[in-house]
């Protein structure tokens, strides 16, 4: 949830630089058509969602580590 949240906000935050470079800086204009700026926009929000995915991950790994564990599951012997 959290990663589709951050992918929200950075399509917003990417889009409205992106569109508004195309109408106002000739450069831009002239090599980004409309599937050029669908792609920026697009990869900015997929790097958010992977990002915050991978953060979340990381955290509840964290909090569910080993030295926080149970001792009935510390206990890996064969024995």
């Amino acid at each position: 949830m959290a990663g589709a949240k951050a992918a929200a906000v950075a399509t917003v935050a990417a889009a409205v630089p992106t569109l508004a470079s195309v109408r106002m800086l000739p450069w831009a204009k002239a090599h980004l058509n409309p599937t050029g700026q669908a792609l920026i926009i697009s990869t900015v929000a997929g790097m958010a969602y992977f990002i915050v995915a991978d953060k979340t991950i990381l955290s509840m790994a964290r909090k569910h580590s080993y030295e926080t564990a149970p001792e009935h599951l510390k206990n890996t012997s064969f024995h």
